[in-house]
């Protein structure tokens, strides 16, 4: 009994330490995300506090919460005011925070279900996407409230700044279009791949960059002719994995050493001692 008990005990820790390597080997976490602190020897930087939105609590370290209903989802930073805007997009508001001490101090009300957001130095503004009502609420940041609100297309998900014209690039999901916005006033859309989300400016060579989803490229805007109804060009993405076999070959590989595990216990079973 003594013996067969010893065996159980190794068996069961060779599958443990096997099941762990697997789990490293497929990228899946081993543990889940802990405290961290200012003593932490790591270049990249550490979690110096956390911010919880839902009781505007700020603690130290790296804090893991589950369940919240916030869903804060774009940031945004003013250098006029030094504040930190935030999307919430599970309670359709905009948390304002102070730098300084890193706390909520304005909660702002906008549209459905707010996802990206951006700054306009030139007349102070803070525009927001809605993807669920199809618009883009305009926040002043002198006093923190929704001065106007702009319909755009359908899906209004990404934004960006393009500081050469002063424009606002929206990327409406659910039309295949980029919504040019001047100051508060739609003057153009700009038809582009299928479900356009992510977009950004770049600065060396003044182009926007819009990725679609669906069809699985990047669109390049040229911004010097904003009415152009059409992009320069459309680069091809390649993709070289699937992200979906991982999980599936990390459960197809638990299963087997559970297999094994049940088979070693039936064979030591039989054994007598």
């Amino acid at each position: 009994m003594v013996w067969r008990m010893a065996e159980i005990g190794r068996l069961i820790v060779t599958i443990a330490v096997s099941t762990a390597v697997l789990f490293l080997v497929f990228g899946l976490p081993v543990i889940t995300n802990g405290s961290q602190n200012s003593g932490q020897n790591n270049p990249g930087g550490y979690v110096k506090y956390t911010l919880i939105l839902a009781n505007n609590t700020l603690v130290n370290g790296n804090f893991v919460n589950t369940s919240n209903g916030i869903g804060p989802w774009g940031i945004a930073y003013d250098p006029s005011n030094g504040y930190i805007y935030v999307t919430d997009s599970g309670s359709d508001t905009v948390s304002v925070i102070n730098g300084t001490t890193n706390k909520v101090i304005a909660t702002i009300p906008v549209g459905y279900g707010p996802q990206c957001i951006a700054y306009d130095p030139s007349n102070g503004y803070i525009y927001v996407t809605n993807i669920g009502s199809n618009t883009v609420s305009v926040i002043n940041g002198a006093n923190n409230t929704v001065i106007t609100t702009i319909h755009v297309g359908p899906g209004p998900a990404g934004i960006a700044y393009d500081p050469s014209n002063g424009y606002i690039y929206v990327t409406d999901a659910g039309s295949n279009t980029v919504s040019v916005i001047n100051g508060t006033t739609v003057i153009a859309n700009i038809t582009v791949g299928q479900r356009p989300v992510g977009i950004a400016y770049d600065p060396s060579n003044g182009y926007i960059y819009v990725t679609n989803e669906l069809s699985g490229t990047v669109s390049v805007i040229s911004t010097s002719v904003p009415t152009n109804t059409t992009s320069i060009s459309s680069v091809t993405t390649s993709t070289t994995s699937t992200p979906g076999a991982v999980p599936t070959l990390a459960v197809v590989a638990v299963v087997a050493v559970v297999v094994v595990l049940i088979a070693a216990l039936l064979m030591i079973k039989r054994r007598k001692p």
